[in-house]
């Protein structure tokens, strides 16, 4: 009897360290990653999957009409389908941003790699509108881009600036210094005055997801906002 109960308790024992152990859940199921709660989450996840147009501030130039556009792969707000076109060129030893004329050169877009492959032109009540973007001859380098996959980005921002840190250490320490993170500390646009390690961004140019959803708002479907009020 007591041998018998011994094995039990062993087995209960075991029993409680596996389900202590047990490998988080696989797959998608669209719920919340426990950050807010699955109302929050839905509301998101709807304005996410939004279709803009005009009365919401769609254009004039732009590449998509909702965020879940360039994010859609193979659930929304994975990765993308949708490759997008930057440009430039080459001038004194280093890359420039190209200058893209429109409205039959009345108007030069500049600043940007970013070539939008969509423009809302003409219309009825400006015919002779013409501010589709196309690319000049002086743009020698051009390359396409993916749209990332944004899942698990909530995590991301949550990891400190140090352990980003560390990590490019640790790489760096490893390989001899021949392949290695670089920290690049950017502006947070939502609070003026503040840096923070990047994370998002082909070219880790923004620190928080606001900052990151203002640009492509902005860029991507040529909408302002309070955190990019200039088109």
């Amino acid at each position: 009897m007591m041998r018998s109960l011994v094995i039990a308790g062993l087995v209960v024992v075991l029993a409680v360290v596996v389900a202590a152990q047990s490998q988080a859940p696989t797959g998608f199921d669209n719920k919340s990653n426990g950050m807010v709660d699955d109302t929050t989450h839905q509301a998101d996840q709807a304005k996410f999957d939004e279709v803009e147009g005009l009365d919401d501030g769609l254009g004039p130039l732009y590449n998509a009409q909702s965020c879940r556009e360039c994010h859609q792969s193979p659930v929304s707000g994975a990765a993308s389908q949708v490759a997008e076109l930057r440009v430039g060129h080459r001038a004194g030893g280093r890359f420039l941003n190209p200058e893209i004329p429109i409205a039959h050169g009345t108007v030069v877009i500049t600043g940007r790699s970013l070539v939008n492959d969509r423009a809302i032109c003409p219309n009825g009540q400006f015919p002779t509108s013409e501010i589709q973007e196309r690319v000049p001859a002086t743009e020698t380098i051009r390359t396409l881009r993916m749209a990332l996959n944004l899942l698990g980005d909530g995590f991301v921002e949550a990891v400190a600036d140090e352990t980003l840190i560390d990590l490019a250490r640790q790489q760096a320490a490893r390989t001899r210094g021949r392949i290695h993170g670089q920290v690049l500390y950017v502006p947070i646009v939502e609070a003026p005055g503040n840096t923070r390690v990047g994370r998002f961004g082909w070219k880790d140019q923004h620190a928080s997801l606001l900052s990151f959803a203002g640009d492509a708002y902005l860029n991507e479907m040529g909408i302002t906002s309070r955190l990019f009020p200039d088109e």
